[in-house]
């Protein structure tokens, strides 16, 4: 079971390249500078970070009994996996002016 999960989570991780890929194809025909294949990396690894803190962070506030789930346990257990995340994601896909 576990390495189906393995599997799919590769699975969606590849798909989250090729889509980043695919726009930065686009902005390289455009004749726009495109990012690199680690950023792109990172970038995807990030993506998944997001989607799997936060969806998680909101199945157990969409649960919560009050006595050992609240709002602020959530929050705090929840937020910084998330903030890590965008921060990675801000990293990896920001373009240096000029």
């Amino acid at each position: 079971m576990s390495i189906i999960f393995l599997l799919l989570l590769f699975a969606l991780a590849a798909a989250i390249y090729v889509l980043l890929d695919r726009r930065e194809k686009r902005r390289a025909a455009a004749g726009e500078a495109r990012l690199s294949a680690l950023r792109l990396v990172f970038g995807s690894a990030a993506a998944l970070l997001m989607l799997f803190a936060g969806g998680c962070s909101l199945l157990f506030l969409a649960n919560q009994d009050g006595a050992y789930v609240t709002w602020q346990t959530v929050a705090a257990l929840g937020l910084p996996p998330l903030a890590v995340g965008a921060l990675v994601w801000w990293l990896a896909m920001r373009r240096k002016p000029g």
